[in-house]
């Protein structure tokens, strides 16, 4: 109820500066709702990636067994591999959610930002977003539209220059946790296997940590932009 009245009001900020040719020609809209739809979702998040996490330690301890139930879970366990199974399912549906409401916070901030400072923030809105699916950028292209959003938000509400110290920690732990997780060794021996599932221990770590870490980013970065007036403070 708060979060809809706090949109509301932001929707209607500084009337007296409407102009057509803004983003948001009535003023800023709320990142509230999204950050808060996003913080649900990272939350479900982070003890679905600890489940599988859970279950690479075990195969790291007992690599044997590990590949029994690799290779034969329907006669071994049949049980335990349909729920891996769905839970690795709604793992990603998770993951996919988070992906949604992320781009739609970062979007939104970043229209926010057009609209109340224009011509201060060079990325425009939509590529705030774009450039986490585009292969070779997206290593360094959304750590700086972040960083962006975030130290314009708080020089336009008085916190002071400079961003979250926390988001270069979040931006390494992010990336490390994509390229660990996506490292494929197809290479046969029981060395390579192991090599393969520590870097998927250190991906799962590295993820629970970076969500956890989002989930503070974005919801300071919520409140800031509650903060924001047209031609700044």
């Amino acid at each position: 109820m708060q979060d809809a009245t706090a949109d509301r009001k932001s929707n209607h900020f500084h009337k007296e500066h409407k102009d057509p040719n803004l983003p948001y020609p009535n003023g800023i809209r709320s990142l509230l709702f999204i950050s808060k739809g996003l913080k649900y979702g990272l939350i479900a998040f982070v003890p679905l990636t600890a489940f599988q996490t859970l279950i690479v330690v075990y195969a790291l301890i007992d690599l044997d067994a590990y590949l029994a139930f690799y290779y034969d879970l329907s006669s071994t366990y049949p049980s335990v591999d349909w729920v891996f199974i769905g839970v690795s399912m709604i793992h990603r549906l998770v993951y996919l959610y988070c992906i949604v409401f992320s781009s739609w916070l970062l979007f939104r901030a970043a229209r926010n930002i057009h609209t109340v400072a224009p011509g201060q923030m060079k990325t425009q809105p939509h590529w705030a977003w774009l450039w986490f699916f585009i292969p070779i950028a997206n290593f360094f292209k959304p750590y700086e539209s972040v960083i962006e959003i975030d130290r314009i938000t708080r020089e336009n509400t008085g916190i002071g220059p400079g961003s979250n110290p926390l988001i270069i920690t979040w931006w390494v732990l992010f990336i490390g946790a994509i390229f660990f997780g996506s490292t494929v060794f197809t290479l046969p021996g029981e060395n390579m296997i192991q090599i393969s599932l520590s870097l998927e221990l250190v991906a799962g770590v590295a993820a629970i940590i970076a969500a956890i870490l989002i989930i503070r980013i974005t919801s300071d970065l919520a409140q800031n932009q509650q903060h924001l007036q047209v031609d700044g403070v």
